[in-house]
């Protein structure tokens, strides 16, 4: 099982709080965002990590030493995490991939519903507010993904995408396979779930419920003060006797 984190932007959204440091980096309840995501997947005994830097890219390396794989992003000022995702492609292969942005702060205990099913799976949240501009998710009576993106009406949607994702070997072949196709026609300036296109035609892509746990995505100061106040304490990490299979 192998994990690929994006991490490469800047995160200018947050303003004071990464003006010295990378995104991935900002401390929430005394820990960098980034090492939430590394203690619940090494919790759970997922050892295999990649992850794609870019803005003060030395800064990731220096914090986590050799005990992940990097992609370095040159171009993450004019590009979007669709290409992140593009340049670790070779990674995204085997059994089991899951795929997560930096930026979310996620209970570990998510980890097991992302793994424990055959097929390819997103963590959405059906009981948050469905927002325009944001990641929403239209489902079918089966929890099947119909179809995902910020261009989707929001009164049309299902639920908010927690933009954490699992791929099977076959899911993530056909993922792999259209980020190739999207960045050779220069389709950078997006984000991974264009990719997803021929696993959804394919009926390839499940929506699990994360609304029950707690999640933030961490965009602004106010996503921060919120998680800060009212997720963090909140946050449960899979033990030493929960690691996954």
């Amino acid at each position: 099982m192998r994990a690929v984190i994006l991490a490469a932007g800047a995160g200018t959204r947050l303003k004071h709080l990464t003006k010295e440091r990378p995104k991935c980096l900002v401390p929430l309840g005394g820990r960098p965002l980034l090492d939430h995501q590394l203690q619940a997947l090494r919790g759970a005994g997922i050892d295999d990590i990649v992850v794609v830097v870019g803005f003060e890219a030395e800064q990731v390396r220096w914090h986590c030493g050799t005990d992940v794989t990097y992609v370095v992003n040159q171009e993450w000022e004019t590009t979007n995490s669709i290409f992140s995702f593009y340049l670790a492609a070779e990674w995204i292969q085997g059994p089991r991939t899951l795929l997560f942005n930096c930026d979310i702060l996620f209970d570990g205990r998510l980890l097991s519903r992302l793994v424990e099913t055959e097929t390819s799976v997103i963590a959405v949240d059906s009981q948050a507010e469905r927002l325009a501009g944001e990641m929403n998710v239209i489902t079918d009576a089966e929890n099947v993904v119909q179809a995902i993106g910020k261009h989707l009406p929001a009164e049309t949607t299902d639920a908010v995408s927690v933009q954490l994702a699992s791929f099977n070997s076959q899911g993530a072949d056909l993922v792999r396979s259209e980020l190739e196709r999207l960045v050779l026609q220069q389709v950078k300036d997006a984000f991974p779930t264009s990719a997803y296109g021929p696993l959804v035609e394919q009926r390839g892509l499940l929506a699990i419920e994360a609304g029950d746990l707690p999640w933030a995505e961490i965009d602004s100061v106010e996503d921060f003060q919120r998680a800060e106040k009212e997720v963090v304490p909140k946050l449960q990490c899979p033990s030493s006797n929960d690691r996954l299979q």
